[in-house]
């Protein structure tokens, strides 16, 4: 039937993956990865983890893009902190303005990142004010995030060391610059 498809289809983005189908649906849905369907909570984000690297939104000169790019700063530096990944963060920096960048460089490099702050769940972020622009040359944007309580743990050994309370409306400030064709962190403050 002509139905069933489209029926199928509905289900199974209402259920984010977790439901099971019958035999007949499977010519009609595109070939897919089991990453959706391996998630136990339905309620869970289930394309969320905090080892994985965020995707960097397409760049925008607008206040919108702005927003997504400070959105996807929050999101780097919290991946960063989760795995140890500086370059992460360095890819989209401006090391010569950026200190709390420059900062993580160098731990880094010294070898002095011992332990990982991993959340439990996505930060939710939330526009404090919109983005302004500063001196006609760079945008600062404040949003508020709530980060869910997570854990230390040890770099070296995955040990948990201790628990993370969860946040709420905890400030990140970032200023930013449009750079060539995209934008370039050149501050933030988190906390």
């Amino acid at each position: 039937m002509r139905r069933s498809p489209a029926l199928a289809a509905l289900v199974l983005s209402l259920a984010l993956g977790t439901a099971a189908c019958g035999n007949d649906d499977d010519d009609a849905a595109p070939p897919r990865t089991d990453a959706t369907s391996a998630s136990p909570s339905p309620s869970a984000t289930p394309s969320w983890s905090a080892t994985a690297k965020p995707q960097r939104p397409a760049d925008e000169f607008s206040q919108e893009g702005a927003e997504a790019f400070a959105v996807f700063a929050a999101d780097t530096v919290l991946y960063m902190m989760a795995t140890g990944d500086v370059p992460a963060l360095t890819a989209i920096s401006d090391l010569a303005t950026c200190a709390s960048c420059q900062g993580w460089v160098d731990n880094y490099d010294d070898g002095k990142i011992e332990k990982l702050t991993v959340s439990s769940g996505p930060a939710r972020h939330e526009l404090v004010d919109a983005p302004s622009v500063n001196d006609e040359v760079y945008y600062q944007v404040r949003l508020a995030l709530d980060i869910p309580q997570g854990e230390s743990v040890r770099k070296d050994t995955g040990k948990k060391i201790g628990t993370v309370n969860a946040a709420e409306a905890l400030p990140f400030k970032t200023n930013i610059q449009w750079k060539g064709d995209q934008w370039q962190l050149l501050t933030y403050d988190l906390g």
